[in-house]
């Protein structure tokens, strides 16, 4: 754990406060993952706590998470149904979900597997659960 992470919070917050505004998402998330390491070396809930709440609001994957990488949370879920043989309007009525929303993720996540058919999607998803 190196104090670069946390030397930096000060500095960013500072800035930002004389700017009148917070911290960009992507400052936070970079931010992230030395907090969270001196946290849980310092065992202090409080922080802990609120740096699982940030990861979470931005949209920040732990270690543990990378399975499903490159896509988002919403994004795997989504991918999932569609390996479960759903179409977009089911994906839809199960997610409580515009049918719309549901093709603009599908679009999302062809694109970040380079993949050109749903097929391909439900593949990944297959290959993913015979690793685990």
């Amino acid at each position: 754990m190196t104090d670069e992470g946390l030397g930096r919070l000060p500095r960013i917050s500072r800035r930002r406060e004389h700017a009148g505004t917070t911290a960009e998402p992507a400052e936070a998330a970079a931010l992230l993952p030395p907090v969270i390491e001196a946290a849980r070396l310092l065992r202090t809930a409080p922080v802990m706590a609120a740096a699982e709440e940030l990861a979470l609001r931005l949209r920040v994957r732990h270690p543990g998470d990378a399975a499903w990488a490159p896509l988002s949370a919403r994004e795997f879920e989504v991918a999932r149904l569609i390996a479960g043989g759903l179409t977009n309007r089911e994906i839809a009525a199960e997610l409580s979900i515009a049918p719309k929303t549901v093709s603009a993720h599908v679009e999302h996540i062809l694109a970040r597997l380079g993949a050109a058919r749903r097929a391909e999607i439900a593949a990944w998803v297959a290959a993913l659960d015979d690793r685990a």
